[in-house]
């Protein structure tokens, strides 16, 4: 995903290359220090705490390290804040960077600590077999040319049968009071949004309900909740970039803002909801936080995303007097993208800076949260208290309210308390993809274990399977060829030059602003009338040119991948 910020710093960042940091030869050690402190920066789409890492994930690498973690702020604004180091030459002394273009350009800045001149330092990366594509493809593909290992991707490993990312939902019992239409399309979710509207206006707490409401925060080249709309067509409009659609189906790659793109046709599936009353006005204003609190009292009909619903569904999905919740219904014409096998990982990665004050325990850090063990741990939290293995030597959650209830500060406090979720809420990512095999036979996450899979369904996900004719949704969409298979061809694009970085940059400011005005025209010609200013506005701005490295590099990511896959 491109960022804004990225061509506003690549001029300065070119001039760090100098700039302070240790290297291998100057490792200080901190031998002999009973306690260290690292200062890092994880990038995260959504805002998180910051200060210093709690509970009993912080519990665990404590006692097994006897070090704490800062967290530096994050969020929407990681970017600007990457940038700010980046322009003073100083690191947090961990970074998890989100995305190869971030990554590249502290490379650039010659910033981060080569990994690869302390193998015998981080036996957890460099012998373990899993990661050994990852590696090979880090220190091949994304170091500069220089064969080092600077950034060590995470989420390697296989991706789960059940686990999709993208997929339409509906308000289940105002979809059931409408007589469960057929879905035929994306267009028809609003004939059904409108019914649904009509016996469900308000929530019982008197306020307007809406088919969809959207939110404009994590905006950075086009209108990224309305172009995320392609991945239940199989189109991926981000990972290659976010100006191109690359069909999972084809195989093939176009603009985003060719006449027939699928960008188009979601524009205009949002500007006829608006046309119709259904789209909440505050959309192309409010934030994410917003838009979750309007799931969580039930004002919104329509989510995109598999797990967007707020605390919608834990509230109301076993009530006796009409189970409720948001519920996987899928248009029959859909395909819906499905991760690919992650060997080399995804394009979030863990680096040490070179200013680094304390390369000792980094070093282990770094090999402590690469370490299987851990991930587990950090994972399904300790055994004996959320989890252990039954009768069947079979491992099953034995404390499903520490889980269910994964916000709330429930962990025993002498395991360091906190909630579920603050094993790897902070980190955002680990090592391995969740549905890893373990040395046990089973998943490295709970939420595909047998029995977490086979557990009490809700009484809506039983409605809501009845209707399906199937036990999960993946067996629905398998059975029904409503699944677009990806490749990790998607993660081996290689990011833009500068030159190219400022074009897409350009064109993205003006998409962002035309993609929201079209969506709230005022008729079909004023539509029409804005997309052709748009895209007349992207030619004179170069858009051909990024279309034709994105056609020629992702031809070649196909020719690479079969090296991978």
């Amino acid at each position: 995903m491109k960022k804004g910020i990225i061509a506003a710093v690549c001029c300065m960042v070119l001039l760090l290359g100098a700039c302070s940091g240790k290297t291998a030869e100057e490792d200080s050690s901190t031998a002999g220090n009973e306690e260290a402190a690292l200062s890092i920066l994880v990038m995260r789409t959504e805002e998180t705490k910051e200060g210093i890492w709690q509970g009993w994930g912080a519990k665990k690498l404590y006692d097994d390290l006897q070090i704490k973690l800062n967290f530096f702020p994050t969020g929407v604004k990681s970017g600007t804040t990457l940038s700010h180091y980046l322009i003073a030459g100083q690191l947090p002394d961990i970074m998890g960077l989100k995305g190869t273009d971030y990554a590249q350009l502290v490379m650039d800045a010659d910033m981060l600590l080569p990994l690869d001149e302390y193998e015998d330092r981080l036996p957890n990366i460099f012998q373990n077999e899993a990661y050994a594509d990852a590696v090979r493809y880090s220190r091949d593909h994304t170091s500069g040319g220089t064969g080092h290992l600077f950034i060590m991707p995470v989420a390697i490993g296989p991706a789960d049968f059940h686990s999709f990312n993208w997929v339409p939902l509906l308000q289940w019992d105002a979809y059931k009071q409408a007589g469960m239409p057929e879905i035929n399309t994306l267009e028809d979710y609003l004939d059904v949004a409108e019914q649904m509207t009509a016996i469900k206006p308000v929530t019982e707490k008197g306020e307007k309900v809406y088919g969809f409401s959207l939110f404009n925060e994590w905006d950075i080249v086009s209108a990224l909740e309305i172009s995320t709309l392609s991945y239940m067509y199989g189109i991926d409009s981000n990972f290659v970039s976010p100006l191109m659609e690359t069909s999972m189906i084809t195989r093939e790659t176009k603009s985003l803002l060719a006449e027939d793109s699928f960008y188009k046709r979601a524009l205009r599936f949002y500007f006829e909801a608006n046309q119709r009353g259904l789209l909440d006005p505050d959309s192309m204003s409010q934030k994410y936080q917003d838009v979750e609190d309007k799931f969580s009292s039930g004002q919104v009909m329509f989510s995109w995303f598999s797990w967007l619903y707020g605390s919608y569904n834990s509230e109301n999905q076993n009530n006796p007097d009409g189970a409720d919740g948001m519920a996987s219904v899928a248009a029959k014409d859909m395909k819906l993208f499905k991760a690919p096998e992650q060997t080399i990982g995804r394009q979030w990665y863990f680096s040490i800076s070179k200013n680094c004050k304390d390369i000792d325990a980094a070093l282990e850090f770094l090999n402590w949260l690469y370490d299987p063990a851990v991930q587990q741990y950090l994972t399904n939290g300790p055994q004996g208290i959320t989890w252990d293995y039954n009768e069947k030597k079979e491992p099953e959650i034995i404390n499903w309210e520490l889980v269910d209830d994964s916000d709330k500060p429930l962990m025993p406090e002498s395991i360091g308390g906190g909630a579920f979720k603050d094993g790897v809420e902070f980190l955002g990512t680990l090592g391995m993809e969740a549905a890893t095999v373990m040395e046990d036979g089973y998943s490295l996450s709970y939420r595909y274990w047998p029995s977490t899979l086979e557990r009490d369904p809700s009484l809506m996900k039983q409605e809501v399977m009845e209707m399906l004719g199937c036990d999960t949704l993946a067996e629905y969409l398998y059975k029904n060829h409503m699944v677009a298979e990806s490749t990790q061809a998607i993660n081996m694009v290689p990011t833009a030059d500068h030159e190219l970085e400022l074009i897409i940059n350009d064109i993205g400011e003006v998409v962002k602003k035309y993609s929201w005005k079209m969506v709230y025209a005022k008729e079909e010609a004023e539509f029409e009338r804005l997309w052709d200013e748009m895209t007349d506005q992207a030619e004179e701005l170069g858009i051909d040119q990024v279309t034709e490295y994105y056609t020629r590099e992702w031809e070649k990511a196909l020719r690479l991948v079969e090296e991978y896959e």
